[in-house]
């Protein structure tokens, strides 16, 4: 996979869910960067930059709304020994709950936009890696550890994009969201 060409495609499918799923939410400004990634006048090494604040308005807003639940599913009792650095999650809608791997029991998590590392409509393929790993896949540094998502999770995503599995090759749904787990508060245990 070219992580570059795939990061392209992210951007234009990113101003393309902006501009139909979320245009009430923005104002003249977002509008104006939106329209200069699309007509490449900002660079795409300033694209992540220039759009990293739209979209954190457009998550604080669905977060806001409180549709949204983040779990993370317990596979086998089976604990991760870097759940410290990073929690895997679903995002579901309340009344289309998303489970992984069609599992029934999880964590249910408060999350927050800067929680957020990265997130894809499918499986993210996230390891975490010592520091000198960081690469074209990296989508995060805590602690010294690289957070390298090989599927290419990214933040520069909205909910509805999470939602849309019309470029999701895998048979399930999966809306993964990689979580910064210092940042994130554990509701309780949730059952399907």
């Amino acid at each position: 996979m070219d992580i570059t060409n795939l990061r392209k495609k992210q951007i234009y499918e990113l101003t393309n869910s902006l501009l139909k799923d979320y245009k009430d939410v923005l104002d003249e400004n977002d509008l104006n960067i939106i329209n200069s990634c699309v007509e490449g006048k900002i660079s795409f090494d300033q694209q992540n930059e220039a759009l990293l604040p739209i979209v954190r308005k457009v998550w604080e807003k669905e977060l806001d709304s409180g549709e949204y639940i983040f779990v993370s599913w317990n596979k086998s009792n089976y604990t991760p020994t870097n759940r410290s650095l990073v929690t895997f999650a679903t995002i579901s809608k309340r009344d289309d709950i998303v489970s992984y791997c069609n599992l029934d029991e999880g964590i249910q998590y408060e999350v927050t936009f800067d929680a957020i590392i990265g997130a894809l409509n499918k499986d993210g393929a996230t390891v975490i890696e010592d520091e000198s790993k960081k690469n074209a896949y990296t989508i995060g540094i805590i602690d010294g550890k690289a957070i390298n998502s090989y599927n290419g999770a990214t933040k520069l995503i909205t909910p509805k994009q999470l939602f849309d599995s019309s470029d999701n090759e895998f048979r399930s749904k999966h809306n993964e969201v990689i979580l910064d787990s210092k940042l994130i508060r554990e509701i309780g245990s949730f059952s399907k």
